[in-house]
C-alpha cells in the first residue's frame, strides 16, 4: 500500500519530545508559588526580630571597645613621646558632632601636639584628630569625667579653649592638659598618690541606668597625675 508508514516512523511519533535544559529551568522557577514566597518571607522576619536585639548591642560594645583603646593608646603615645623628646605635649579633647548629626555636639574627638613655644597655635601636631566611633561619646558629666571638669576651683591644670580644625569653619571647643618630660601630668595631685583624674566613654544609644547615671556598659579611663600612669576600668 502506498500510504503506509514504516513503523519506527509511527513509533516516533508517538514518543514525548524531551525538553530543553532551558525550558526545565523556566518550569522550576516557576513552581515557587505565591503562598511558598510569603513564607519564606515571614521566616526572614521572624529570624530578623530574633537576632536584631542581640546583635546591635553587641556592635555597640564593640563600638566601645575600639574607643577605648583608642583613647588609651593616644594617652600612652603622649606621654612616651613628651619623655622621649624631653618636651610637654598636649592632650585636647573636643566638643563636636557627629558624622550624621553635625548638631549634636558632645565631647567625641580628640589629638595630641608637641609643644614649640608659648603660643599653643603654634605646637606641633602629634596626631591626626580621631573620634570615637559613633555613637561613643565622653560623658561630660563631671562625676564621671573628670578630665573635663576644666570650671571646678579646687582642680588646677585643665584648660579650656578653642581652634579652628581642619576642613572646619568655626571654632572648636576643646579642654587640654599636658604630659610632662618626666612621664607625669601638669594635673594637680587630688588624694595623691592615686590621684582622681578620668574620663568616662560611653554609648549616647544606651539607655542611663536611674541608680549610676550611666549605661549598664561603659569604659573609664584614669590618669594618675604624678606618674602619668593609665588604668582603665570596666563593669
Amino acid at each position: 500500500m502506498k500510504n503506509c508508514r514504516p513503523l519506527h516512523h509511527v513509533t516516533a511519533m508517538l514518543l514525548p519530545i524531551p525538553s530543553s535544559p532551558a525550558s526545565a529551568r523556566r518550569r522550576a522557577t516557576a513552581g515557587f508559588s505565591l503562598m511558598e514566597l510569603v513564607a519564606v518571607m515571614a521566616i526572614m522576619a521572624v529570624l530578623a526580630t530574633i537576632t536584631i536585639p542581640v546583635v546591635v548591642p553587641m556592635m555597640r560594645s564593640s563600638s566601645l571597645n575600639s574607643g577605648a583603646a583608642m583613647l588609651v593608646d593616644e594617652f600612652n603615645l603622649a606621654r612616651q613621646t613628651a619623655m622621649t623628646e624631653n618636651r610637654d605635649v598636649e592632650v585636647r579633647i573636643y566638643r563636636t558632632g557627629s558624622a550624621s548629626n553635625p548638631a549634636d555636639l558632645q565631647y567625641r574627638g580628640f589629638r595630641s601636639l608637641i609643644k614649640e613655644s608659648d603660643e599653643p597655635l603654634q605646637w606641633k601636631a602629634l596626631t591626626r584628630v580621631r573620634y570615637l566611633p559613633d555613637p561613643v561619646i565622653f560623658s561630660a558629666d563631671p562625676n564621671f569625667s573628670t578630665l573635663l571638669d576644666a570650671g571646678n576651683a579646687s582642680r588646677s591644670g585643665l584648660t579650656s579653649s578653642s581652634e579652628t580644625l581642619p576642613n572646619a569653619a568655626t571654632p572648636t571647643p576643646y579642654i587640654s592638659f599636658l604630659f610632662r618630660p618626666t612621664g607625669g601630668t601638669n594635673l594637680s595631685p587630688v588624694d595623691p598618690p592615686v590621684g582622681n583624674w578620668f574620663l568616662t566613654l560611653h554609648s549616647s544609644a544606651d539607655p542611663l541606668n536611674a541608680t549610676t547615671g550611666l549605661p549598664n556598659n561603659y569604659f573609664t579611663c584614669q590618669v594618675e597625675p604624678v606618674t602619668g600612669r593609665i588604668r582603665t576600668y570596666r563593669p
